[in-house]
């Protein structure tokens, strides 16, 4: 059983020798993560009803589910963040026989969201996300080239984030039951920034995106009801989103790719914009650069990668793709660091704010 109780810490799982034999989900685990991709924080008693499921039987499955590692709910930063907040993605060169070593010390930071190893003319491809420009600036430039077997450093700013894997699902369930999961909108009654126990809130939730209000209400040392006024209004004004992920080679996804993408800058939105539909696109970002946009994509095989640019590029005529690298292992994926099977081992708090604390 995984040790549930939240905290700054993060949540440390036991391995399950059992989930290690599976090799495909069954298909109505994927119908239970499809649903909590469309609404992460669903009741079981709704997800029962469009899974035709009792609420125990559905509860108990996805318990199994998390406890191996498999799937699991976390916390995002909604549209507003993520147009407000400086999302980089770097290309980091190291030193020979250092890469695992540089990629378990980045998996500990809580700015640092995604790792990954690939294959091409870097090592590691990461992301960075911070409140502002500053301290990350500051972090790229005097911090991490100190770090222990990193040699270079190559940064790319996004300059407009259509998607960070938010939108992806499996899409297994039926248009009905998407219309019947999909949560309605709720008022807007405060634009204000995010305070700290809204950004506690957050930091919780990314290490367990189903924790319940009293839980909540304990750690950040509110009332359960205070807890579920202010996520009600932070997912409705776009600051908090919520996302289900999954050990993805378990859904038939065994391979993944980064793309860099040059095409004439006014075409930019309508690309991204179209990009984030696709079945395949996990995170689409317009980038500061001579390839000014940057997409990574998810991939059943590795032979499926030429097909997929083939069909970029005759969709998209004004494209080209610069570069591609094969994504060899991902290490961490939004707060989850992953063992090589893509199941979780260990969530460490997401924290955008984590370098403006830096002395």
């Amino acid at each position: 059983m995984a040790r549930r109780r939240i905290g700054t810490a993060g949540v440390t799982r036991t391995q399950d020798p059992d989930a290690a034999a599976r090799t495909l989900l069954s298909e109505g685990d994927l119908a239970l993560i499809d649903g909590l991709q469309i609404n992460p924080r669903a009741g079981w008693a709704q997800l029962g009803d469009v899974l035709g499921v009792d609420p125990v039987t559905v509860a108990r499955r996805w318990e199994r589910l998390n406890n191996a590692g498999e799937a699991w709910a976390t916390a995002a930063l909604g549209q507003r963040q993520l147009h407000t907040m400086t999302m980089a993605f770097l290309e980091l060169d190291c030193e020979a026989g250092a890469t695992v070593e540089v990629a378990d010390a980045l998996a500990e930071a809580g700015h640092l969201i995604t790792v990954q190893h690939v294959a091409g003319s870097y090592d590691l491809w990461v992301i960075a996300v911070s409140a502002s420009l500053p301290p990350l600036a500051d972090h790229l430039l005097t911090g991490l080239p100190r770090l222990p077997g990193v040699r270079k450093i190559r940064t790319h700013m996004a300059t407009r984030v259509f998607d960070a894997s938010r939108r992806w699902r499996l899409r297994v369930l039926s248009r009905a039951a998407v219309a019947a999961l999909t949560p309605e909108q709720g008022p807007i009654e405060s634009t204000r920034p995010m305070d700290d126990i809204d950004r506690s809130l957050f930091s919780a939730l990314s290490v367990d995106g189903r924790a319940t209000y009293p839980e909540l209400g304990d750690l950040v040392g509110v009332s359960a009801r205070t807890v579920q006024r202010r996520l009600a209004r932070l997912v409705a004004i776009g600051d908090v989103d919520f996302r289900c992920d999954l050990a993805r080679p378990l859904a038939g996804w065994h391979a993944a790719a980064v793309l860099w993408l040059e095409m004439p800058d006014h075409l930019l939105e309508q690309t991204g914009r179209a990009l984030v539909e696709w079945p395949e696109t996990r995170t689409c970002a317009a980038v500061a650069g001579p390839a000014n946009m940057m997409l990574t994509v998810g991939l059943h095989s590795v032979s499926d990668l030429h097909p997929l640019v083939t069909r970029l590029t005759g969709d998209f005529p004004h494209l080209r793709v610069v570069d591609r690298q094969m994504v060899l292992r991902q290490s961490k994926l939004y707060g989850r660091v992953l063992d090589a099977s893509g199941r979780w081992v260990r969530a460490t708090p997401v924290d955008p704010w984590a370098l403006e604390r830096r002395p």
